[in-house]
């Protein structure tokens, strides 16, 4: 639960004397006004371009508030404005607590009624929503008839120790909720709706972080970071070898890894600056598929081998998920001690993170979810033990007392009796035993402990097995008589098995003395006991606050450091125990994303890896790329890393060269030219796609499916959209098409990060006349598209826009035709055939005189095109209507499909039609909302009616040509969208 902590901060984030109260995030966010959120201006004077170097701590963490309040407010923003597309969920009741909130929100089935979402809204904590009496569709819904603008933050419920959700949550309002919201008798209640905006519990994090006095009296790390390069000796190298440091032993351990000069080099690099203490931080670069990752699972396994305490972070669940999977890993194949590994956890949100296979071993929910029995103080180890010992020590007086208890029915034997009683404590403590060895640090439990374990282990196997022995009968009688080392017995396994279970006896004695593990039911409890006495832990940068009551922390592992903002970085390093950071990154590829404009231009985005870098931090290189194709490596070696690359052996090796497709084209590296494609908006006009493009992947997936299922081998293909509208794109068309073998992945760059396949089809989007490419231009972007693929990269796009785009793609273009790797998509029958199609489908309009309307214009015209049902019967990717211009010499009409007026009829659709006069634009006339008029004699086709303004020209309709201007076409598409926003 997160707590409302400090009184309301409202704007005002400075804290003016020394002794006042931190401001509390969430109550500054809980005072911003609609308009607030709205207002780009809002912490613009305050927000100033951070700097690379800083006069003092308290100067260096208010760079990072201002900005900090200004990218949350501007991701509030983004997200008001796609109101339309947030999941809502309707709230059963509201009842008032002690100046909160508690809500119910509706149940599954009931929310899937209730919500025309595809995904119904399940709260988690930190979450801001906006709540209202109707499911907003629109920013202005939320105020509209007088509607207050109420925004909530869910400060408790739905707990994830739960294996199934609770519909129950605490919210922390921005406005009193009326009471007729509230639960009534009756069960009913005025309606109330809850739409999610976004999560601010990271921005949380970092806000405490900001607090001066959170590391006034713990400056350990953050000196460094602060004065660099002033700390003295700090741009000093020491040139100790390993041998300082008991080299042989570290030499021998890291010989049998398999790493290379360079990766050795950076393992030894750390482990000798924080030996030595030269500095506090170590700069790894890792270029796309140098092992950075398997270089930082042997850093961590040596590092447990030293009984060094590490903390490995990473940006997202998917990136830690992948360093701590390759190191459970590394542990298993080179046969290391497998039997316990209490002292490795892997910390998340259950809901997000999405454990499965291996890392359960080490994910800390099941983890307390195992534990939970073993801990408990009435059916947990400490009770079994107690039982164990009592069965032994008093085995026959409690049969004795069982047969005066049992008055009526067959009486069993002492065998029968005491094997029953034994088999059903031992199967317990054998469970628990195990789940204990495996799941608690053997520190924790001490090795004379654990050895005692294993012995008694061994000597209850030993009476189980006799148990199973029939012909032992009431002999056993003897075994549990047996005192000091008389007996009448003759029988040597009887006499062996009595002097076991005296020596059993004693063990257990002792481990119900020395023991000292948690007797709790509390998942609280165990959780903290796990986390303060983990020597490995692996979490989010993000989620690293939960381990701050770890005192064996002393080492910081970063990976994929260069996507972090700076003031991110913050959250790992408020641990006090730590010693050393090692930052693992490359600022080549993407960095942190940032909403605000304001943010950018002040480097809020900036990484702690690439400040410390600029400022001349020696960063090791990891210099042998083990992925790609030489053919793919050398243009991102040669542009962004200076060809200090080179390709490892096995990527030079004949495996590495694979054909899966006929033809030259489709060689491991190839730039196909898509010179018909036609970039355009989507729907909502915030993201651009290029549909000749998407029926071009699809045939090329559709001829590698054909390929690979004569050889039946699997192959993955990933398929990289720089524009999200792309990728919906892509996806929508391919629908529920199954290409096996071939398994296909489609994202944006951004969800590439870090991945490889062994094909890569890369989207370029971008079609014009003009060679305006946008964000694509970035050449972090490039570089991250241009090394995911092991094989082969195929890189669609349009030659002529991308040359003239003044950007790395138009060196990529001239690389590709210097090296004969360029390719006219019109050349390959099969993608000639779909572009033509394709290009049929968008350009199926006619023109045709429209009686109707000349008396208002000297002429008018009808515009048709494929309706939705014949779209669908066509098997066309697309159900909307894409924009059309007609454009004449006297002026241009352009025509799409919209959201329907909300004060028209709910019967019909309706266009929006923009005429536009290229010489007079000042002068140009809107005509909106017209309603589409059905082809009643032909079925599969709507009209569109649009009238072209035409000033006190005469003109013949015949003669008006309708061609896709593309460059005229994206400027109207422009222009279009701002004045529907406005």
């Amino acid at each position: 639960m997160i707590g409302r902590g400090g009184g309301r901060g409202g704007r005002g984030m400075q804290r003016k004397d020394a002794g006042e109260e931190w401001p509390n995030l969430v109550d500054v966010v809980l005072s911003w006004s609609l308009k607030d959120v709205m207002n780009e201006r809002l912490f613009k004077d305050k927000v100033k371009k951070i700097p690379s170097t800083f006069r003092d701590l308290k100067s260096y963490l208010e760079c990072f508030t201002s900005p900090l309040l200004e990218e949350l407010r501007a991701e509030m923003s983004s997200s008001l404005e796609s109101l339309s597309t947030m999941p809502s969920v309707r709230i059963s009741w509201v009842e008032e607590k002690q100046g909160k909130y508690e809500i119910c929100v509706a149940s599954e089935s009931q929310a899937a009624k209730s919500c025309n979402q595809p995904e119904c809204y399940a709260p988690s904590v930190g979450d801001i929503m906006i709540l209202s009496d109707v499911k907003p569709g629109h920013i202005s819904d939320t105020t509209r008839n007088g509607r207050p603008y109420r925004v909530a933050f869910v400060t408790g419920g739905g707990d994830e120790d739960d294996d199934s959700p609770t519909s129950n949550y605490v919210i922390i309002s921005s406005s009193v909720i009326d009471a007729a919201y509230e639960k009534c008798q009756d069960g009913k209640s005025k309606p109330l709706f809850a739409s999610y905006l976004l999560n601010i519990v990271t921005y949380i994090r970092i806000w405490r972080c900001l607090d001066y006095e959170v590391f006034r009296r713990n400056r350990g790390l953050i000196q460094e970071m602060v004065h660099y390069p002033l700390v003295p000796d700090i741009r000093q190298e020491r040139t100790e070898d390993a041998a300082s440091f008991d080299s042989m032993e570290i030499w021998t351990k890291l010989s049998a890894m398999d790493l290379n000069n360079s990766q050795n080099d950076a393992v030894l690099n750390c482990i000798s600056k924080m030996r030595l203490h030269s500095s506090n931080f170590s700069l790894i670069w890792g270029p796309p598929g140098t092992g950075k990752t398997k270089t930082i699972s042997v850093l961590l396994w040596l590092m447990r081998e030293m009984e060094h305490g590490t903390l490995a972070c990473a940006p997202t669940n998917l990136a830690i998920k992948q360093v701590a999977s390759r190191f459970l890993g590394l542990i298993k194949e080179r046969s290391f001690d497998t039997s316990c590994f209490g002292d490795v956890l892997l910390i998340g949100n259950k809901q997000r993170m999405c454990v499965d296979g291996d890392l359960k071993e080490i994910y800390l929910h099941d983890r307390v979810r195992k534990l939970l029995g073993c801990f408990a103080p009435k059916t947990g180890w400490r009770h079994l033990l107690s039982s164990l010992y009592d069965l032994f020590e008093n085995g026959y007086s409690q049969y004795l007392q069982y047969l005066q208890d049992q008055e009526e029915g067959d009486k069993p034997s002492f065998f029968s009796y005491i094997r029953k009683r034994f088999t059903i404590i031992y199967t317990d403590l054998r469970r628990c035993f195990k789940e204990l060895l495996f799941h608690v640090p053997k520190s924790s439990i001490l090795e004379v402990n654990y050895n005692n374990i294993l012995s008694i282990l061994k000597m209850l196997g030993d009476f189980n097995s006799m148990f199973k022995r029939r012909y032992i009968g009431d002999e056993v009688k003897e075994v549990f008589m047996y005192n000091n080392g008389e007996s009448d017995s003759r029988n040597s396994s009887i006499i062996t098995l009595g002097k076991a279970r005296l020596k059993c006896l004693e063990q257990v004695n002792t481990l119900l003395s020395c023991l000292k593990l948690p007797l709790t039911s509390s998942k609280r409890v165990i959780r903290d006991f796990c986390t303060e006495n983990a020597s490995i832990i692996f979490c989010t940068v993000s989620s690293s606050s939960k381990v701050i009551i770890n005192k064996k922390l002393e080492l910081l592992v970063i990976d994929e450091a260069a996507q972090l903002k700076e003031c991110e970085t913050l959250i790992p390093l408020r641990l006090r125990t730590l010693k050393h950071a090692v930052l693992i990154g490359d600022e080549c590829q993407l960095p942190a994303t940032v909403k605000s404009k304001v943010c950018t231009d002040a480097l809020f985005g900036r990484s702690l890896f690439e400040r410390l870098s600029s400022l001349g931090h020696r960063k090791h290189l990891l210099n042998v790329q083990y992925r790609m194709h030489p053919s793919i490596s050398i243009f991102p070696n040669n542009s962004f890393y200076d060809g200090k690359i080179s390709d490892a052996p096995s990527v030079m090796r004949n495996e590495h060269q694979k054909k899966y497709l006929p033809g030259s084209m489709f060689g491991p590296y190839s730039f196909v030219n898509i010179g018909d494609g036609i970039e355009e908006f989507d729907e909502l006009g915030h993201s651009r796609r290029n549909l000749v493009e998407v029926v071009v992947i699809e045939e090329i997936l559709c001829s590698l499916q054909r390929a690979c299922s004569k050889t039946e081998k699997k192959v993955t293909v990933g398929v990289i959209c720089p524009y999200t509208a792309q990728v919906v794109a892509i996806q929508e068309k391919l629908g529920k098409m199954k290409f096996d073998p071939v398994q296909v992945k489609i994202n944006s760059v951004d969800g590439f990060q870090g991945g490889e396949q062994d094909i890569i089809i890369l989207s370029a989007v971008r079609s014009n006349s003009d060679g305006l490419v946008g964000f694509l231009s970035n050449r972090q972007r490039t570089n991250v598209s241009l090394t995911r693929a092991r094989y082969c990269l195929w890189i669609l796009g349009n030659a002529t826009t991308l040359s003239s785009s003044g950007s790395i793609w138009a060196d990529l273009v001239r690389n590709a035709k210097n090296r004969r790797c360029f390719f006219n998509g019109s050349c390959n029958k099969d993608i000639s055939r779909v572009i033509a199609n394709q290009k049929s489908d968008l350009i199926r309009v006619d023109v045709k005189k429209n009686t109707h309307l000349t008396s208002s214009r000297n002429c008018g015209v009808w515009v048709e095109v494929p309706s939705p049902s014949a779209l669908k019967k066509q098997g066309s990717s697309s159900t909307l209507v894409s924009p059309y211009a007609a454009s004449s010499s006297s002026g241009i009409v352009i025509v799409s499909k919209v959201q329907r007026p909300r004060n028209k009829s709910e019967d019909v659709d309706y266009i929006t039609a923009l005429p536009v006069v290229p010489d007079k634009q000042e002068d140009v006339d809107y005509i909106t909302a017209l309603p589409v008029v059905p082809d009643k004699e032909e079925d599969a086709k709507d009209i569109i009616t649009g009238i072209p303004v035409i000033p006190n020209t005469e003109v013949n309709v015949e003669d008006i040509a309708i061609p896709i201007i593309p460059a005229v076409l994206s400027r109207l598409a422009n222009l279009w969208t701002r004045l529907l926003r406005s």
